[in-house]
This record gives structure tokens, C-alpha cells and sequence, in this order.
């Protein structure tokens, strides 16, 4: 079938069709950077400090407010238990209890605070320190704030340090405590208290300053964990008027007046004295009469390790340096970024505590919770040994 051809009309309007102009791609110029290869590093040495392994840890400077540039942190030994840190806060137990005779007595004393001078002049001079001492709830800085290892400082340190409890001729027996330490310091007793602690005794304080100065490696030196406590009932007065209890304060004053002929013949053979409290009839009578009966005891709710270590870190977290928003894709800060180490100093010859018994137990929980360790060291060949 053929179709019949159709003549093709053109339209009455016509449609112009306008093509766009497309702009042309700007010509952008590249730097291209070669790699040279196999360029010789120089290798960089930094000198050997005795006891001290580590880099550049913060601000040079005598008053650096606690602020630290963040590079690798130095190493520090304390008595066998290693740490690092860029910011370091030492605490040091002034009590009788840290010359006990079975300890090592004034002697080991001298030791533990010629080590301490000698680790302190260990630290770079980029380092941050600072010390504490404390005798039962009193408690002395040596610097207001953490301070800058030099040479300075550290002077300032050892004249400090060195006359507390040390030996001297013809001393008497009550010749020890914070009120022997050297010229300066800074006597502090703000408030420290968190949760249910009722009283700042011994190492509390200081722990919990040096968190508020944001100190990362924490070395605590003492005899034992301490009373912190909560007295649930008063003790019982009439336990004092029975027979045991007139035996008990006969036995305390002959218990002062037997340190005090023993002190006299130790003055006569050039001896340092036998250091107890003589205020204190626990102390007295466990010296010199070991297997008396003591006064019952009424009862009392110990902190735990658990409580401490909740005080220290809310504590740092409360005086911590504002910090910018975090983005995300970032980590956030660990909640323990700091250590706290003891360094318990005991007696030679048994490990029973005379207190709540529970000295070892407390100080391994607590350093396990802190991120810390804990060295016991027995005596004063043991203290030797250790720095040796």
C-alpha cells in the first residue's frame, strides 16, 4: 500500500533556540613539593640524670602556677616503687611513729630524707615538685603551689627539710615533729572535707592538696593508714575505774619515767633518744608494756580506701583548670589521670598493726584504685638495701 505524500508546512511562530555559554574552568596553581629522600637526622642526645629517665616535662621558671607544656613526662624512683610524671608532690609522715626503734629510728629517718633531697635534685629543671609534711592533723607546704625544679628550689628544699627530726646533742623527748622543720614553709588548714570525713588526720590533707594542685604522680611516705573514722558511741569512763583500768594509768607514768632513764643513757653513749609520745598512754604502754590489758574500744565506722579515692578525684576535678568543649571523634580525659604511690615504712621484726590492723590491706586497695603502688619496706637494713 502506497501513502500519499504530505507536503511539509512551515510553523507561523518561530522558535529561536538560544545555546548557553558555558564558562571555562579557571586554571588553579599547584605547588608540588618532592620529598627528598634518604636526608641524614641528626641524632639528638639529652643528658643522663641520676634516678631520673624521661624529656622535657613543663614550663621552665620559678613560679609556674601548676601549668606544664604536656611533653614526655620524667621517670622517678621513690624507694623502689617507680612512676612518671610532669608535676610531683611528695608527703612525708613527721610523727613519732616513723622513728620507731624497730624502724630504724632517727637514723632510718635521716636516710628517708637525704633520699628525698637526692630525688628532688634528680628531677629536670622543666619538672614541677612540691612537699608536704604532716604530724597528726597539722600539715606544712613547702611551696604555696608547685614549683619548678631549680637549683634554687631545690636549696630551699634541703634547708627545709633536713633539721626535722634529726639528731642533735642532748635532746630531749619530745625533741621531734613539724615544729623541727627548717625556715620557711607554709602552714596550711583549709578544709579540705568531702563525703563523710569528719577530721583531716595525718596523710588526708596533704593527698587531697596535692590533688587541688593537680599534681600526677603522688608519693605518700608513712608508717600506717591512720584513724580516720567516725566514733558511733562514746567510750566507756567506768572501764577506767576497775582494776585493769588503774593498772593501765599506773603503767603510763612508769612508762614516762622508764623513756626518760632509757633516753639518759643513750644521751651517755652518744645515741640518738627512743621517740614516742609521751601524751599518748597507747603508745607508752605498747612500748614498755606490751601484754597489758587496754581500754575496750567503743565503736567506730573506718573509711574505706574507696572513700578516699573518691575524695581525691572530686577534689582534683573541682579546682582542675577550665578546658575547651570537646568535639567528637575525641576521647575523653581518663577519670584517674594522676598516680598515688605509699611508700610504708614498718617495723622489723612483725607486721602487726597496733592500730585498726588494716594499714597493708588499705594502701594496696587504695593505690590499686589510683593507679599507684604500694612497697612496704621493714627496717632500716631493708631501707639500706632498697637504695643500695
Amino acid at each position: 500500500m502506497q501513502r500519499p505524500k504530505m507536503q511539509l508546512r512551515k510553523l507561523q511562530v518561530p522558535v529561536n533556540v538560544k545555546k548557553r555559554k558555558m564558562p571555562k574552568p579557571k586554571l588553579r596553581k599547584q605547588i608540588l613539593v618532592k620529598p627528598k629522600k634518604n636526608v641524614p637526622v641528626p641524632e639528638i642526645k639529652m643528658p643522663e640524670i641520676t634516678g631520673v629517665k624521661g624529656g622535657i616535662g613543663s614550663a621552665a621558671g620559678e613560679a609556674v602556677g601548676g601549668s606544664a607544656l604536656g611533653f614526655t613526662a620524667p621517670e622517678i624512683e621513690v624507694f623502689g616503687i617507680k612512676g612518671k610524671g610532669e608535676k610531683i608532690f611528695l608527703c612525708l609522715d613527721a610523727t613519732g611513729d616513723m622513728m620507731w626503734d624497730e624502724m630504724g629510728g632517727l637514723r632510718a629517718y635521716t636516710i628517708i630524707k637525704e633520699e628525698l633531697v637526692n630525688i628532688v635534685r634528680g628531677l629536670p629543671p622543666t619538672a614541677l615538685f612540691n612537699v608536704a609534711v604532716y604530724e597528726n592533723e597539722d600539715t606544712v607546704l613547702l611551696f604555696p603551689k608547685l614549683m619548678a625544679v631549680s637549683a634554687q628550689n631545690v636549696e630551699k628544699f634541703e634547708r627545709w627539710i633536713m633539721p626535722l627530726n634529726s639528731v642533735q646533742s642532748n635532746m630531749d623527748n619530745n625533741d621531734y615533729g613539724i615544729r623541727t622543720l627548717g625556715e620557711g614553709g607554709y602552714p596550711n588548714d583549709e578544709s579540705l572535707l568531702h563525703g563523710r570525713f569528719e577530721k583531716q588526720e595525718l596523710w588526708y590533707r596533704p593527698a587531697l592538696l596535692a590533688m587541688k594542685q593537680q599534681a600526677d604522680a603522688v608519693f605518700l611516705l608513712t608508717s600506717y593508714w591512720g584513724h580516720q573514722r567516725i566514733k558511733l558511741e562514746d567510750r566507756s569512763a567506768s572501764w577506767y575505774e576497775s582494776s585493769a583500768g588503774r593498772r593501765w594509768k599506773e603503767c603510763f607514768e612508769k612508762a614516762k619515767e622508764m623513756l626518760i632513764e632509757d633516753n639518759r643513757r643513750r644521751r651517755e653513749a652518744g645515741e640518738p633518744p627512743r621517740v614516742l609520745n609521751t601524751s599518748n598512754a597507747w603508745e607508752m604502754n605498747r612500748a614498755y608494756f606490751p601484754d597489758i590489758e587496754r581500754p575496750p574500744e567503743p565503736e567506730f565506722y573506718y573509711h574505706k580506701p574507696d572513700e578516699f579515692a573518691r575524695a581525691m578525684i572530686e577534689t582534683r576535678k573541682l579546682h582542675a583548670a577550665p578546658t575547651v568543649g570537646l568535639t567528637s571523634g575525641i576521647r575523653k580525659k581518663k577519670q584517674v589521670d594522676f598516680t598515688f604511690n605509699v611508700v610504708r615504712f614498718a617495723k622489723k621484726d612483725s607486721y602487726e598493726e597496733w592500730y585498726d590492723g588494716r594499714t597493708d590491706d588499705n594502701f594496696k586497695k587504695l593505690t590499686s584504685l589510683l593507679r599507684g603502688d604500694f612497697e612496704m619496706i621493714p627496717g632500716l637494713d631493708a631501707i639500706q638495701s632498697v637504695l643500695d
